[in-house]
């Protein structure tokens, strides 16, 4: 069997979190006419053959089979500076210490004297990622006796991807303004950091910054110490065998045991970003390896009324991919080990009245060791991240979840009408919603606890004797918890002790009603 995809997206964002023209992603009120929106292609064909069947009187059931893929991506970044810019920068880095506007004034001491305004400075990025995958694989079970069976599976895989960031057009003056006064020691050395990095918006800033003195010939990207975007193009591969076995005993009568360990395998690739390769660093990160341990026990009672199922989990993981905002950019890095372990219960009762009751709870120890930064390389930035993530839980992982529900589901009238009726309530426990847990300045991170809360659903709805329509009135939230699911920096405004942070809110109260038919 065989598909393939054609996806295309495009998008203009005014994501500046003001009110102000601070810069324009794509096209829109800072950017010219003609200059694109973001987006692009993204091309993916897919092949697969199986062959499956049994064998030694279905002592054995068998599959072997080999998939291939072929992915690429073709997509355009813009982003324009307003003409609020250095101002609304300057106000919400150093407030009043370095005077009015001194993003625009510390230009002058790198220009002759002549400030540079940062307004309509842009870059258009293009980035591209050409990916192949190949594997073979096999999927079998060994049934011993009826009760007892033997689940063994294996995968090897091969993957290619070429990863590439070229710039289209761009423009930024006030930048280079600043980098003149950065190599010259125009600017005093207390503002050079925060002057560079803030002009130079790396998503707006050209590859093409030169140094001074140098007639153009040489690229201010390669001076140590200057985070400047670097163009790149570079091939990532990698392979893995990836395994499974498990052990199950099956009564027949209700119960079934079994235990069985895994290894996973999830591919590395690219940061698709102009900041990726800057101050020297590999825009590639590393593939994600996981082994699992796992055990439980189904259970089935009165007839099959009431089922109760059980597991035991522990996962190792190695160079764990982790992907954050970091108020300029997306970036995915590699921590060197997290954990996850815990233990899961449901419960299920089915009652001849149409009334059904279902619970769970887990528990899950989601955390990065202590040592998690042991053999980790990367820019000193990253690792200073990962050294905070150590001992720290995993982001959006509760330790504790649970769900309780009641449902009736059955015919209320001589006719036939059914009546289908749901409440079920939703707990999780404490969280973190950010990256990281402490800022640079080894401090707390301002909201990135996201409390504890429940959640209440219900849902009622009817149904015609003919099974053709179907009327239901529904609400989610309904006690209205607003709860955060991530928080990041905001861009550009303020760092270590001052930082702005925004939140990504997830659904409030909800409700409406659905009509279904069929024909």
């Amino acid at each position: 069997m065989g598909s393939y995809r054609h996806f295309e997206a495009s998008s203009d964002q005014e994501s500046d979190f003001v009110g102000l023209n601070v810069f324009t992603s794509g096209n829109g009120a800072a950017s010219a006419p003609t200059t694109p929106s973001n987006g692009g292609p993204i091309k993916t064909m897919t092949h697969e053959l199986r062959f499956q069947g049994s064998a030694f009187d279905d002592a054995l059931d068998f599959l072997v089979g080999a998939y291939y893929s072929d992915e690429k991506i073709n997509e355009i970044q813009t982003l324009t500076l307003g003409p609020d810019y250095q101002r609304a920068v300057s106000a919400g880095n150093f407030a009043n210490l370095a005077g009015v506007n001194p993003l625009f004034a510390l230009t002058a001491l790198g220009n002759g004297g002549v400030p540079v305004n940062a307004a309509g400075n842009f870059a258009i990025n293009q980035f591209r990622q050409d990916a192949e995958s190949f594997s073979i694989f096999t999927h079998n079970v060994i049934n011993f006796t009826d009760n007892l069976s033997l689940t063994l599976g294996a995968r090897y895989v091969d993957e290619k991807k070429r990863g590439s960031f070229d710039q289209l057009a761009a423009n930024s003056p006030a930048c280079q303004a600043i980098v003149n006064g950065v190599i010259t020691g125009a600017i005093p050395a207390a503002l050079r950091a925060g002057a560079l990095g803030l002009t130079c918006f790396p998503f707006a800033t050209s590859v093409g910054i030169t140094v001074p003195g140098t007639g153009g010939t040489v690229l201010a990207s390669s001076i140590p110490g200057l985070p400047l975007p670097r163009e790149y193009n570079l091939v990532f591969k990698d392979d893995e065998l990836t395994y499974t076995a498990q052990l199950a005993y099956n009564s027949n009568n209700g119960f079934l045991a079994y235990a069985g360990f895994s290894h996973g395998f999830k591919s590395g690739g690219f940061n698709l970003d102009p900041a990726a390769a800057a101050l020297g660093a590999d825009p590639r990160f590393n593939s994600e390896k996981v082994d699992a341990y796992e055990a439980g026990i189904k259970t089935e009672f009165a007839n099959g009324r009431i089922r109760a199922n059980l597991a035991v989990f522990h996962m190792d993981m190695k160079d764990f991919q982790v992907l954050e905002f970091t108020g300029v950019q997306f970036q995915t890095f590699n921590v060197g080990a997290a954990k996850s372990t815990g233990v899961e219960l449901e419960m299920f009762g089915q009652f001849e009245s149409g009334i059904s009751v279902n619970a769970a709870v887990t528990y899950a120890d989601a955390r990065y060791p202590r040592n998690c930064a042991a053999g980790v390389v990367g820019t000193a930035q990253t690792l200073a991240t990962i050294r905070s993530l150590c001992g720290a839980d995993l982001t959006n992982a509760p330790k504790f979840t649970g769900v309780f529900g009641i449902t009736y589901d059955k015919e209320i009238t001589d006719s036939g009408w059914k009546m289908l009726a749901n409440f079920n309530i939703n707990y999780s426990d404490d969280r973190r919603t950010s990256t990281s847990p402490l800022d640079s300045n080894g401090l707390p991170i301002p909201l990135d606890i996201q409390e504890s809360y429940f959640k209440m659903n219900a849902r009622l709805g009817f149904t015609t004797p003919d099974d053709r329509f179907s009327f239901e009135l529904w609400g989610t939230n309904l006690n209205n918890e607003i709860t955060r699911g991530i928080t990041a920096n905001t861009p550009l405004r303020g760092g270590a002790g001052t930082r702005s942070r925004i939140g990504f809110v997830e659904e409030p109260r909800m409700y409406g009603i659905t009509v279904r038919a069929k024909y």
